[in-house]
Order: C-alpha cells, then structure tokens, then sequence
C-alpha cells in the first residue's frame, strides 16, 4: 500500500514516527511523508525508508489572507494548504491511504480522504484534549501576548477539542491508541467501534540502545537518579522528587539527581526550590542534549524517573522513556499513574510509588541505593521485558496488522457523512 502521513512539525523529529516508517516499509508498504518546511532542508528527500515531500504550510496563515484562511481551519478543522498540497500529491504518487499524526491533523486527513476515496487513519499519539488541559494549567501571563496564541485558545476552548476528538474517531477508518487505557477512552468516552480500534504502544527499538555508542557524562562516584525528558510542566511530577532530596542526602550522601531535557519555565521554578532546599550541589540539570546521547545517561544512572502526576492525559498514555530505561537494564520508580503502574508491576522492572508523595520518593530512592542485588533484578527484569513483549519489534507487527485489516475493511460508513464543522 501506498500510504501518506501528514505530521504537522518539521520531520525529520519524530522517533515514533520514523520507527512507524520502517516497520511499514519492512512490510511492503511505501512510506510518504507530508510535513512541514524546515530551514535549510529541502522540498523533497529520502529519510530511512521515508520520502519527505515538505511544504511551507505556516506561510498560509500570514497577511490578510492567513486571517480568513485561519477563520476557515478554526470553523471547520480542515487546512487549506494541506488539502492542496494532498490534491497534487495523491493523484502524483497513487497515494492509497492516509495516514495522520495526531488530532489537529485528522479532520484535514479525513476531508482528504474523502475528495479522493481513501481510506484514512488517525494515529493518536496522545490524548490530546487533556494534553491541552494541563499545558494551559501552566500558562503564564507573558503567553498571552502572543495574539494568535490567544486566539486559538479562545477559538478552540476544551469542549471543542473534546467534540473534534468524538468526531475524528468514530470517522476515521481505523484509530491508532498507544495504551489499552487510550482505547478505552476512545471507545467509551468518544464513541469509536473498538473493531476499528489499533493498541501500538511506545515500545523502543532495541537496536537503536544496542548500538550506542557511550560516553563518559561524569557522575562516576554518585548514585545517580536520573529523568530524562521534556520539562513540560508540573504535570511531569519532578517537583515532589526535588522535594525529596534532603531525606535521600541524609541516607545517601552522594546521591545525586540529573535531569536531562529542556522546558524553561518548569526549569525555573525546580530551581528555585533546589536552592530554597540547599541541595544544589546534588541536583544537575543539563538542558536539551541530542537523542544519541540519551544512552549514555541512562547508562550513568543507578535508577530512573517517570515520576508523572496523575492527569487524564498521563492515564491514558505511556512515554517512550519508560521503554528506553528497561531496555538499558536500569531499574526505574514510577508513580501510580495506571499504565506506568501496570507496566512496571507487570515486568517486575522497579518499584511503584505514590503521585507527588516525596516521602515515598525518598524511601524507594533509599533502598534501592542500599540493595546492589535489588537494583540488578529489577534492571533485568525490565530488560527480559522489553526483549519478550515490550520490544518495537512487536508494536511494528501490530501496526502493519493495522494496515492489513484496512486493506481488508470495507470502506467506513463515514463516506457517506458531510463534513461536520467541528
């Protein structure tokens, strides 16, 4: 099958994305990609077993003409540019499926779909309703100086999103969630037929951990906790961890917290209560390091994070760094969110504390730091995991099930439905 994926970003950038690519690509399928222009990358290239085909889709939006244009996409939820861009694309390269990355990209995926009588899925990565929720808990109010970020959060309140997210699932031919707990969602909180429903989870590439090449990032002589991702906002849980390292320093007296990944602002504010706490001298922040160095700093580390608060988008969604920890061996604490809980007590992998409870960090921290043997079968057993069921390798078959069960589906029901304005 010949298959476009539309990703509203620069690719490319996504991991998801490009390990898709290659499973689809192992299978038979031909892999296009439509995505945004970058700087200094050209309109057309190969990437892996990708072809990139990228447009300049933001210039639509300047000028007087970005304004109706932009008034257009908030009414309907179909981008212009996009659909022209697929117009010419389609026919050009006997596109036979269309695949989109993410919830602002369905509905123009699934107006496509229809002009050209093609099938269309709809790879929802996260719960994107409740994504926008929390990020727009943190907003400051410097954010709202930018006007056009004003308004499109008043143009497209959260009820909105959640009504845009009812209609793309139960539309589009097959629906992409990354958890059973996403699935769930889908079915029963926005209506989908859970037959049209597909579980590819974040597992990791194995290859990819395998054959890292590894760095020396210091910290030899530490007992090294680390978290390794963005800092998006308080729902990322590290503010309770901050917290808890007094009472690790105490038992622990060279344990020492690196987090690796950028965010400004929630930077900032773990900071300030670093230096309220006095433990700067047990807490490292590195900023935005490349993806190939992620492997060397997971191998540095004796315990790793993900140390979420419980929201409803982290209950339907698991992260990639989950997979990345187990596949290097390293055993990880976890908060209560369902599917970190669920994974993590399923593997055996680490140990399962409660959400923003820093005594309960601080106690796992400890006797992992004190238990060499511990800490060496949990690692392991995170590893066996990931090697048994947890690997890309099962979540690329699962995919390429997918597209076998759409080149066998009759076409949706959905083809005979305007529209709806979203």
């Amino acid at each position: 099958m010949r298959i476009c994926m539309l990703l509203n970003a620069v690719y490319p950038t996504d991991i998801r994305l490009a390990k898709e690519v290659e499973s689809l690509a192992a299978a038979g399928h031909t892999v296009y990609i439509l995505s945004e222009a970058g700087e200094g990358l050209p309109d057309r290239e190969e990437v892996g077993s990708a072809t990139v085909v990228r447009r300049p889709f933001q210039e639509a939006y300047e000028g007087l003409d970005g304004v109706v244009a932009g008034a257009r996409t908030l009414a309907t939820g179909v981008v212009d540019s996009w659909m022209r861009a697929l117009d010419e694309l389609v026919p050009a390269e006997g596109i036979e499926a269309i695949h989109a990355h993410d919830l602002p990209m369905v509905h123009t995926a699934i107006a496509a779909g229809d002009r050209h009588d093609l099938p269309v899925v709809a790879d929802l990565h996260e719960n994107w309703p409740e994504a926008i929720k929390q990020y727009r808990r943190g907003d400051s109010l410097a954010a709202f100086t930018n006007l056009r970020y004003t308004a499109r959060r008043f143009t497209r309140p959260l009820f909105r999103w959640k009504r845009i997210e009812r209609d793309a699932v139960r539309r589009a031919d097959r629906v992409i969630a990354v958890t059973e707990e996403a699935a769930d969602h889908y079915v029963d909180d926005c209506g989908a037929d859970r037959s049209k429903v597909d579980i590819v989870p974040n597992y990791v590439s194995l290859d990819t951990f395998d054959g890292a090449e590894l760095r020396d990032v210091g910290f030899e002589d530490d007992f090294v906790i680390s978290y390794v991702g963005t800092l998006g906002g308080p729902h990322r849980g590290l503010d309770a961890v901050v917290r808890a390292m007094p009472a690790v320093v105490e038992r622990v007296p060279n344990a020492h917290l690196v987090v690796v990944g950028n965010g400004e602002e929630y930077r900032r504010r773990l900071e300030s209560i670093v230096a309220a706490l006095g433990v700067e001298e047990h807490v490292t922040f590195t900023g935005r390091v490349p993806f190939e160095e992620v492997p060397s700093y997971i191998h540095a580390s004796d315990v790793c994070l993900v140390p979420h608060q419980s929201t409803g988008h982290t209950e339907t969604t698991v992260p990639h760094k989950l997979f990345q920890y187990m596949a290097m061996s390293r055993p990880v604490v976890v908060t209560d969110v369902e599917p970190l809980r669920r994974f993590v007590q399923d593997a055996d992998a680490g140990l399962v504390v409660r959400a923003g409870d820093p005594a309960g960090f601080a106690l796992s921290f400890v006797e992992l730091a004190t238990d060499d043997e511990r800490r060496r079968r949990l690692g392991e057993n995170g590893r066996r995991a990931v090697e048994d069921r947890f690997s890309w390798a099962d979540a690329g078959d699962a995919l390429c099930e997918c597209y076998r069960k759409l080149g066998g589906d009759e076409k949706s029901s959905r083809r005979d439905t305007e529209l709806s304005t979203v």
